[in-house]
């Protein structure tokens, strides 16, 4: 036998320190220059997510055409081209699919089996509790029905469900546990033949049906050979996300290698394993991810494994990092792992801590907001200087450089913090907004598919008939006919179409109304009534995100939550909230670790003794110190931390005892009176700040965009009147007091954060006005397809790489090549300030319309009744 050549590689890699481009490194040094095509095909790469898989694969192709495919000539040329368009860079479930397709006949599971999310998974789950119920199974629970309600077992049928399935492989401590978890058990067999039935795997399934393949299955060694006859190399990349079952995954692969027998120890070839991560940033308990994988890898590779600890940290300031080592210093595994500066520009840092008192009489929340956003005003207009790492230059910061963070996103606080933003005028984007089935355009899209399903659905008639579109039974009956030749998706495009749906949404809105589609269109396999059925069991959920419209383009603060930051950096962060770090035992079930050979046991709160609740919450607290260290280490240059003290809760906020300590070091200056948007100001009149690239421009869509409800009636009544002047415009509704008075109310329902009953007298003044200036009633009423245009959207570069983006009033083009753009402001008569704006409309105007002439520009004074000319 020849002498084994096997390496395995372990890289922790602290926050910041370049892991991306060490593994990338480590990824292209083992490509042949001689054979690139073949030691391509030879090495596995494996991450957490589809994104970071994505930016795996984006490094390391960069890298691969900089350093080897110049020297590549004729064939070896062409082949390697392909073989790079094929690099196995995947997420681990990912290659699960792949490997049970390729051995489905194994399992006996059809090998063009479809993976199902979470959402789908939930849903049949549900079925199946229905079935077991149907099936006699209530008479199993008796037992249990004597001590619970039948709504609260199912509460704890689905938590034991919720958990990652190795957090359950152990038999439960506690009989009431093992009682619940037995019932859980025959329900989830019932679950797994229906998938089964109908060709379908979730998540939990590909890493089991893998796992068990390559552990106990007869053919298992035959598996394994083909395996190793095609990689030489694994890389795994955010290791500390990885749970138990993955890493086994892992583990069975490499078996072979370990053992010092199969083709690779005869052949004597080079073949290793690397394995890449944080445990420090393990966030992701309640996904099964397990920071100990790292542990355990030790122990599984042995003599072979060598290891590396990446400290020096190239994104942040020292001041930052200093900062960051004094809160952990006490701390395993920090305590042994403090970072050192290793940026390649030694630059200047500023840390603040606020941690008002909520006393009586003060709204110390309020009080927290208001200084946090007067912060990044003072940053903005001060013009800070952050690093360009792309440029290497120095630049004043702008709204895109800066985050907030939170540890959650959601309640009284959350709230407050939107209707400040909203008060404030700062341009901002909220990623990941929760209550994507509650607004507006998805609920009017589920009351369309309620009342396609059944056409006695009152409630979802109502709504149809009560919404803009004003939607008629009779319309519903017409539609529904249309199902007996086309998918459902395919007829509520039509419908949509049919209605000029898309013509009055929004970015956010168009985003979810698309987002509803994919997910009706992702049940077309299921009859009319079961798509309605799961509708109705998913949209009452309010933890289902809207979807994403973020783009890089736009020059606006990001507000997010710590988990959603993961992988980021922002040269600004903002962490606002620190109370919300702390231990929450809500859980229905609680685990801890077992000796008995499966990783856990769990035990139901229920009957859950001082053992169980310390060795919990001992781990929640571990979980909570990673989630602040994440936050932390996501700033390069300015750190602004807030939370407010002996609010209720706050006095277990393990975040709250971990920063507070400092906040001597580094104390809060005084709240910044900024010069910017202020509250009192309509939204439509907001000016940029002089040197700051702004995407924040002056239409009533751009607020709807960023649901905007206003904090005070005029603001209110300006939203309101551009809504209505754009229904006209769209011929949705008629220039006539009636029609205008009965719209107005229906948008007046809308819940608002202030008292608004003044708006309505406002609004009607713009009606008065319409009706006595024929000039402003034509520029409203006329239509000519292909000439008007109305909340006309647009995004344009403009000098020094500034990008503008927001949505045009009105344009009208005449013929004789005219175009004539029109901006609406409720009050007001100094056309004069807006000539900037109506700039960039004009160069926006000329980008869209390539044929018009002479540009005019109008802004049109509704309340006084005026339209006015801006003359270059």
């Amino acid at each position: 036998m020849k002498k084994m050549d096997f390496n395995a590689v372990i890289i922790e890699a602290s926050a910041g320190t370049g892991k991306t481009s060490r593994i990338t490194g480590e990824f292209v040094s083992l490509i042949d220059r001689q054979e690139p095509s073949r030691s391509m095909r030879k090495i596995l790469a494996m991450t957490f997510s589809e994104k970071a898989a994505i930016e795996m694969k984006v490094r390391i192709l960069e890298k691969i055409y900089a350093e080897i495919f110049p020297a590549l000539t004729g064939d070896k040329r062409v082949d390697a081209e392909n073989e790079m368009l094929k690099l196995r860079i995947s997420t681990i479930h990912s290659f699960c699919r792949l490997i049970l397709k390729r051995f489905a006949f194994y399992l006996g599971i059809d090998p063009f089996f479809s993976v199902i999310d979470e959402r789908q998974s939930d849903l049949l789950f549900y079925r199946a509790f229905g079935s077991f119920l149907n099936a006699g199974g209530s008479g199993e629970m008796l037992g249990i029905l004597k001590k619970i309600k039948l709504n609260g077992l199912k509460n704890l049928i689905f938590a034991v469900r919720k958990c990652h399935p190795y957090a359950t492989a152990g038999l439960p401590d506690g009989e009431f546990s093992k009682a619940v978890a037995g019932i859980a058990g025959r329900i989830s067999a019932i679950h797994g033949r229906m998938k089964k039935d109908l060709s379908m795997l979730d998540f939990n399934d590909l890493e089991m049906l893998t796992c068990g393949m390559l552990s106990e299955h007869p053919e298992a060694l035959l598996i394994l050979d083909d395996f190793d006859e095609k990689n030489d190399y694994i890389f795994v990349d955010e290791f500390q996300d990885t749970n138990i079952l993955q890493w086994e995954i892992v583990r069975k692969l490499s078996e072979e290698w370990l053992s010092g027998y199969g083709a690779k120890a005869e052949k004597g070839g080079s073949y290793g394993m690397f394995l890449v991560g944080d445990r420090k940033q393990s966030i992701y308990k309640f996904r099964g991810a397990e920071g100990k994988v790292f542990d355990d890898a030790k122990i599984a590779l042995g003599d072979y494994c060598r290891e590396e600890k990446l400290l020096k940290n190239y994104r942040s300031a020292p001041g930052i990092i200093n900062f960051v080592n004094e809160v952990f210093k006490d701390i395993p595994p920090w305590s042994g792992q403090q970072l050192s500066p290793g940026a390649e520009k030694e630059t200047e840092s500023r840390i603040e801590i606020n941690l008002p008192e909520d006393s009586a009489g003060l709204n110390a929340k309020e009080e927290e907001y208001n200084w946090a956003l007067g912060k990044i005003f003072e940053l903005v207009e001060k013009k800070a200087p952050v690093w360009d790492k792309k440029q290497k230059i120095f630049r004043p910061v702008n709204f895109r450089d800066i985050a907030i963070l939170m540890r959650k996103r959601a309640g009284s606080s959350f709230l407050l913090l939107e209707k400040k933003l909203k008060e404030s005028g700062l341009p901002f984007v909220i990623l990941g907004g929760m209550g994507f089935y509650t607004e507006p355009e998805t609920v009017f899209l589920s009351s369309l598919v309620f009342a396609l399903a059944d056409t006695s659905d009152g409630m979802a008639l109502w709504n149809l008939r009560n919404s803009v579109h004003g939607i008629k039974p009779a319309d519903v009956y017409g539609w529904r006919k249309l199902l007996a030749d086309e998918e459902l998706t395919v007829v509520t495009e039509r419908i949509l179409k049919e209605m000029n749906f898309w013509e009055g949404l929004g970015s956010q809105q168009k985003a979810n109304a698309e987002k509803f589609l994919m997910i009706i269109q992702g049940w077309e396999e299921l009859p009319l009534y079961q798509v309605s059925r799961n509708l109705r069991a998913v949209s009452g959920s309010s933890e289902e995100s809207k979807a994403d419209i973020f783009s890089e383009h736009q020059n606006a603060v990001r507000v997010l939550t710590v988990h959603n930051a993961k992988g980021l950096e922002f040269p600004a962060v903002f962490l606002i909230n620190l109370e919300d770090g702390k231990v929450m035992m809500k859980d229905e079930i609680f685990y801890r670790k077992s000796g008995d050979g499966a990783p856990y046991k769990f035990i139901l709160r229920a009957e859950a003794g001082d053992e169980h609740k310390n060795s919990f919450r001992e781990m929640l607290k571990e979980e909570e110190q990673r989630v602040l260290y994440v936050a932390l280490t996501r700033a390069a240059r300015y750190l602004f931390i807030s939370g407010v003290k002996n609010r209720r809760g706050s006095a277990k906020s393990v975040w709250m005892d971990m920063v507070s300590r400092l906040e001597p070091q580094f104390p809060p200056s005084p709240e910044y009176a900024h010069t910017g948007f202020l509250p009192g100001k309509e939204a439509k009149e907001k000016i940029s700040f002089e040197g700051a690239e702004s995407s924040v421009l002056t239409s009533y869509t751009q607020e709807k965009e960023r649901d905007y409800y206003g904090s005070h009636e005029k603001t209110v009544a300006g939203e309101i009147a551009h809504k209505l002047l754009f229904d006209i415009s769209e011929g949705r509704i008629k220039p006539e007091r009636r029609a205008f008075s009965e719209r107005m109310f229906f948008y007046l329902k809308k819940p608002r954060l202030h008292d608004i009953s003044g708006a309505e007298k406002s609004i009607m003044e713009v009606y008065e006005s319409i009706e006595r200036n024929e000039e402003i009633k034509k520029v409203v009423t006329e239509r000519s397809k292909g000439k008007t245009f109305s909340e006309l959207p647009f995004i344009v570069e403009q000098e020094k790489g500034r990008v503008y983006s927001g949505f045009i009033d009105r344009i009208i083009l005449t013929d004789d090549g005219t175009c004539r753009i029109y901006d609406y402001k409720l009050d007001g008569s100094d056309a004069g300030r807006y000539k900037r704006q109506m700039e960039i409309y004009e160069k926006a105007a000329r980008n869209i319309f390539k044929e018009c002439g002479k540009i005019k520009k109008f802004i049109v004074f509704l309340k006084k009744g005026a339209i006015n000319e801006i003359v270059d």
